[in-house]
């Protein structure tokens, strides 16, 4: 098996920060309501992605954490892209749709250059309570 190729769904985390120019009521509500219609207008987004979900920090709480010791990371949010694949995540980003359309609108509301990404799969342990036991390919 490559390095890239895998049995399990990929999943890509992207952590972002909000442009100064917003507030983060601006930031949160561009992002869950105008972003997603320049996202799921591209074709190989709805063809090559399983499940996008968004994760949108609660900036008070955070901050108050933060005066408690707590080591908060300095992100407003972060985003969860499924795929079946590398291949397949990848062929979005490099999709001259994507490029044309998505990026213009992130450039809209989040510092691209500051974004910080993780690659890998997720392992469900809990749910509901009750454990779900480790799969022999882990």
């Amino acid at each position: 098996m490559s390095a890239t190729t895998s049995t399990k769904q990929v999943k890509l985390t992207i952590l972002i920060k909000k442009l100064d120019t917003l507030s983060t009521e601006e930031f949160h509500h561009y992002w869950r309501v105008e972003h997603p219609k320049a996202w799921l207008s591209v074709a190989i987004v709805k063809a090559n992605v399983l499940k996008y979900s968004q994760f949108h920090v609660n900036n008070p709480v955070t901050e108050d954490l933060k005066t408690k010791g707590l080591p908060m990371a300095g992100y407003d949010g972060g985003v969860n892209i499924y795929a079946g694949s590398v291949e397949e995540l990848m062929a979005v980003f490099q999709d001259e749709e994507y490029l044309r359309v998505v990026v213009p609108d992130e450039e809209k509301f989040l510092k691209r250059s500051e974004g910080i990404m993780m690659l890998g799969w997720e392992d469900v342990v809990w749910v509901d309570g009750k454990e779900i036991p480790a799969s022999s390919d882990a």
